[in-house]
Parts: structure tokens; C-alpha cells; sequence
């Protein structure tokens, strides 16, 4: 039985960046989003904050008691050339759609 090499990867979300091992058939199938063991989770159980130009990952905001899980996106990000007060500029816009312009 051949076993499918690993390979490294960086974890999705640019605060966290870890490096961990993934399957390279994880790799080959998987959507381009890979979450290390730490920060698996955490799409489920937190707001996902997102960069609505490069659609990084920018970090996790702890839900409050009563509140739904969903994501906030910034116009631009320091992955994509926006400074970090862009970052913490948030609107929680359900749809990406709302910055793209025709």
C-alpha cells in the first residue's frame, strides 16, 4: 500500500501562519483554505475576519454569548497592500459582492 507524501504548508490565516503537515492529496483536492490543528475549528466558532481584495484570512474574533458566526470583511489587507488600520476597518456585510465594482 503506497502512502501519499506530505508536504508543509502554511496555515490560512495570516495572524496564526504556522507552518503544519498536510497530505499532498489534501493539497492536490483541497479548495486553496488550509487551517492548522489550532485554527481548524474556529470557522465554526468565530467571526472570521476577511480581506474583501485578496480574500486572505485575516484573523478570528471571539463570538459573544447569543451571537451567529459570520464573517467581516476589511476593504484591503497587509497581505494584499493595505495597512493594518485598514484591517481593523470592518463592515459586516454578509456579501463579498458589496465591494465589487462594475
Amino acid at each position: 500500500m503506497k502512502t501519499s507524501p506530505t508536504k508543509f504548508i502554511r496555515c490560512s490565516n495570516s495572524a496564526c501562519n504556522k507552518l503544519f503537515q498536510i497530505s499532498s492529496i489534501e493539497v492536490e483536492h483541497g479548495n486553496g483554505v488550509y487551517f492548522c490543528p489550532d485554527c481548524f475549528s474556529k470557522p465554526k466558532t468565530h467571526h472570521t475576519i476577511e480581506c474583501a481584495s485578496c480574500l486572505s484570512i485575516i484573523d478570528f474574533l471571539a463570538v459573544e454569548k447569543g451571537e451567529e458566526v459570520t464573517t467581516y470583511y476589511s476593504k484591503r489587507c497587509t497581505c494584499c497592500n493595505g495597512t493594518i488600520d485598514d484591517e481593523i476597518q470592518l463592515s459586516k456585510l454578509n456579501s463579498i459582492e458589496n465591494y465589487v465594482h462594475s
